[in-house]
């Protein structure tokens, strides 16, 4: 079994749950409908956002993830809807409070490709996910991260907005994810990701 995991380097707050639940809240096509369903059950969850998605959460968001930190400075230090939100990266990065080390495998991919940039296997998703498990969270709800190619949704979709293209190691790191017994605790709203987590409801959620 491949080990896939996230282990803390550094941190600039305290990181506290407010509650026993995670929605993590991505950015994909499908967030609008998946966020609504999640507000229709009328649960309690702290929320982890990607990227944009955290400008259309209706209320306080307590962390923003984003595998990315390099690229993302100055995201993270003019974050909207971000007062009080602790920003999570991989590395030390400017701007960011919380430093993580990263663990996966890497699938050959720097023999298949002949790169030797370390490449972050899976999406922030997955990365989100892992911190889910180290903060203690009972159970994480997946929300816009359907890990498809139908693009983003704060973009009219077309063949210009199309995308992220996905590799095989990037579905090979999820399927591994599956395989981890603490696993059961994650299920997705939609796309790929239902297909391998599984699919949540708010009977999941309460345990029925």
């Amino acid at each position: 079994m491949h080990r896939l995991k996230v282990s803390l380097q550094n941190k600039d707050q305290v990181i506290e749950r407010m509650h026993d639940n995670l929605l993590i809240l991505g950015d994909g096509w499908s967030m609008p409908a998946d966020l609504q369903s999640v507000l229709s059950w009328n649960i309690s969850y702290d929320v982890g956002a990607l990227g944009r998605g955290i400008k259309s959460y209706p209320g306080p968001v307590q962390h923003w993830l984003n595998v990315d930190g390099e690229s993302a400075i100055h995201w993270a230090e003019n974050l909207p809807n971000g007062d009080g939100t602790i920003k999570h990266t991989i590395g030390a990065v400017r701007g960011f409070d919380v430093d993580w080390n990263m663990t996966q495998p890497n699938y050959h991919y720097d023999e298949i490709t002949g790169e030797d940039q370390e490449r972050i296997h899976g999406s922030s998703a997955l990365f989100a996910v892992l911190v889910g498990f180290e903060l203690g969270y009972d159970k994480i709800i997946l929300a816009g991260c359907p890990l498809d190619c139908e693009g983003h949704y704060y973009f009219r979709q077309s063949k210009d907005t199309l995308g992220p293209i996905w590799l095989g190691m990037d579905f090979m790191a999820w399927l591994d994810l599956a395989q981890l017994p603490i696993s059961a605790c994650v299920r997705s709203l939609s796309g790929y990701t239902a297909k391998i987590m599984g699919q949540a409801t708010k009977e999941w959620i309460n345990g029925k």
